[in-house]
């Protein structure tokens, strides 16, 4: 997608925000702190194992694996150029290598393998959810941990944001609200065992996000046989 149309391009405090948490000197995100928890029986089973952040925004969730010790050779994807930059300038001034922020969007990923992904707040903003788990479970991911806006049917959002920078607002974006059923029949049908899990901050409650309903949960899903004991 252009810069010009892609709308997390166009918010500066959120960039401003993006910065601070990729240099780690904002408050662990609740999401991140708990999506590093779920991950954490999945990383210890494997050694050193390849992990993808899709939507990675400032690249935070780095630090949450490190505040929990867990080894992973972390990779961050997002299909933001202005975030993609935000998070490679923390990780050089980290020390870290910044090659390790691809600039992409999920939908083509293409040739790359990892062992686990995580996704926090993005599947939302895609059109449909099947094309980027697609593209996902072609990596070779054994374990995908989701926290998304998951309900009993799927509502499809096509709306304007509302809340960019000025002279942006006519953009607009998805807003999508996924079928947890669907969304664990497609991981069935690819041979992954799923389980729903209470997001820890909302707590199945509704939270308004720029004035749009969610209902965040987690969804895992991971290889049957590579996880034979996980429950």
């Amino acid at each position: 997608m252009r810069s010009e149309l892609n709308i997390w391009d166009h918010s500066r405090q959120l960039l401003e925000l993006l910065s601070a948490r990729g240099a780690d000197r904002a408050p662990e995100m609740d999401s991140s702190a708990q999506g590093a928890e779920l991950l954490a029986p999945f990383a210890a089973a494997l050694k050193s194992p390849r992990l993808l952040d899709v939507g990675c925004g400032g690249g935070h969730f780095y630090h949450s694996l490190k505040r929990r010790g867990l080894s992973a050779d972390y990779f961050g994807l997002d299909s933001s150029r202005q975030a993609v930059r935000t998070a490679r300038a923390a990780f050089e001034t980290l020390g870290l290598d910044r090659g390790r922020i691809i600039l992409g969007r999920v939908e083509d990923l293409f040739g790359l393998e990892f062992d686990l992904a995580v996704i926090i707040n993005t599947m939302t903003f895609c059109a449909d959810f099947r094309q980027p788990l697609d593209r996902i479970i072609d990596t070779g991911v054994r374990a995908v941990v989701i926290r998304d806006n998951f309900g009993p049917e799927t509502e499809i959002r096509w709306e304007p944001d509302g809340f960019l920078d000025e002279g942006f607002n006519h953009l607009c974006g998805y807003w999508n609200r996924w079928s947890e059923a669907a969304v664990a029949d497609f991981f069935s049908q690819r041979g992954f065992a799923t389980k729903k899990v209470m997001d820890n901050r909302t707590k199945g409650q509704m939270e308004l996000v720029v004035n749009k309903p969610y209902y965040w949960s987690w969804l895992l899903a991971w290889r049957r046989l590579a996880f034979e004991n996980y429950r």
